[in-house]
């Protein structure tokens, strides 16, 4: 307990962005929070209501999707800030405090930490199947306490560039919900991109503070063990093909071999009846 509270007092001293915390109207964010958890609810409802034929695996992807394009899209608008800003956390969150964004990235957040609470609660009833994964429970619990972390202590603006790598999330959910949108090179080369690359160059600028960069650390191991299991089933997908060919070339080898077996028959037994007639 010693160590986190450490931790904690380390990265607000090195930001010095404690002012940015949420601190006094915590009834106004948990309203917040509460009204994303509805319009979540009823948006689920009303894709469930005109798409009543849907599977398990398409319900699963019901707001992942809407949630992962708009973390998408944030991630790009506070990037975009944060080059800008020439990498520099300080100009980063002034211009931030011009922009007023400072105020959006708690809303976004508390968005963000809706989706994951939804998830759980919605997926439990409608799709476990699909929950009861690394990437599901355990991953949404996890992220829940990190969404609080970062409002607390006040670096979800740093927090936010990490929303790039929700564009891979969004290219698994709409392949998922509709195979015609599926494009497997596609989501690895953005999840290579994105998950791993990227997030390793946000887990090095954030080394210098502890906390940023163990969370961070600890996000882009999972990343990579993902990513290694998709690489597995990737290849050996691919492979597939080559293999039920090879089979199949081999059936037809051995089905010309055996009716070239029956034919060679059929001619010695037709010779042998011809040598009995002839004697």
């Amino acid at each position: 307990m010693e160590s986190l509270t450490e931790c904690l007092t380390e990265t607000l001293k090195a930001f010095d962005i404690s002012s940015y915390a949420i601190s006094g109207n915590i009834v106004g964010y948990t309203l917040i929070l509460l009204l994303f958890c509805i319009e979540y609810f009823i948006f689920y409802s009303f894709v469930k209501k005109i798409n009543p034929e849907m599977t398990e695996k398409q319900k699963a992807y019901i707001i992942s999707i809407k949630n992962a394009l708009v973390m998408f899209l944030i991630g790009l608008y506070y990037n975009n800030y944060y080059f800008i800003s020439k990498l520099n956390e300080e100009s980063f969150f002034n211009i931030l405090e011009e922009k007023d964004s400072i105020n959006l990235g708690k809303v976004i957040v508390l968005y963000f930490t809706a989706y994951l609470i939804m998830d759980v609660l919605i997926g439990r009833q409608e799709y476990h199947k699909y929950m009861n994964t690394l990437s599901g429970y355990f991953h949404h619990t996890v992220y829940i306490i990190i969404n609080i972390v970062s409002l607390y202590i006040g670096v979800y603006p740093l927090y936010l560039l990490h929303m790039l790598s929700e564009l891979p999330t969004f290219l698994l959910g709409i392949g998922s919900f509709d195979p015609d949108f599926r494009n497997d090179d596609l989501f690895g080369a953005t999840f290579f991109l994105t998950r791993i690359a990227y997030h390793l160059f946000l887990t090095y600028i954030f080394r210098q503070h502890t906390l940023l960069f163990y969370i961070s650390l600890a996000a882009l191991g999972l990343h990579c063990f993902w990513f290694s299991q998709w690489i597995k089933k990737y290849f050996t997908v691919k492979d597939e093909p080559n293999k039920n060919d090879s089979k199949n070339n081999k059936k037809l080898k051995n089905k010309k071999k055996s009716s070239k077996n029956e034919h060679a028959n059929k001619v010695l037994k037709k010779n042998k009846i011809r040598i009995k007639k002839d004697e």
